[in-house]
């Protein structure tokens, strides 16, 4: 049976399991670039991109023992819609359904789920996606709150 955990505590066991968030955005990012799964990326100083893949370029360093590569292609990681952006640009990756969400799934999402309190600093699942998504409005923020919670 699932247990509960507090924010505090899944935080540390990620810290434990990682080393810290630069190492769980690595493993992240090569786990969506060998599967090709889509995901959202969140940056510090632009706004996010959505549902883009990773280029196979930087799992396959990996894959293939290349490991002085990782480090150059982390970089440059390069993005299916032809951007491309460095690991420290990056501030969250948000993994998303393979083949997207039906607009009835995203209308149908419970967006009181947006008032728990998950934050290092106590801060709302809302908060924090206005906050990494940039948002300019409540209407984009709630439109990017229900993929989160639908993913």
């Amino acid at each position: 049976m699932a247990q509960d955990i507090t924010p505090q505590e899944a935080i540390k066991r990620l810290e434990q399991h990682f080393g810290d968030r630069k190492g769980m955005l690595i493993h992240t990012l090569m786990l969506l670039s060998t599967s090709g799964q889509p995901a959202d990326f969140t940056f510090y100083k632009r706004k996010p991109i959505l549902s883009i893949r990773v280029s196979a370029k930087l799992g396959v360093a990996q894959l293939y023992g290349l490991k002085n590569h990782v480090p150059r292609v982390l970089r440059r990681i390069e993005f299916s819609n032809g951007m491309v952006a460095s690991l420290s640009e990056i501030w969250t990756i948000n993994p998303m359904p393979v083949d997207g969400f039906t607009q009835e799934e995203l209308d149908n999402v419970d967006l009181s789920l947006g008032e728990q309190r998950v934050g290092p600093q106590g801060e709302t699942v809302r908060k924090m996606i206005r906050k990494t998504y940039h948002c300019k409005s409540h209407k984009e923020t709630d439109y990017y709150l229900r993929r989160w919670i639908a993913s």
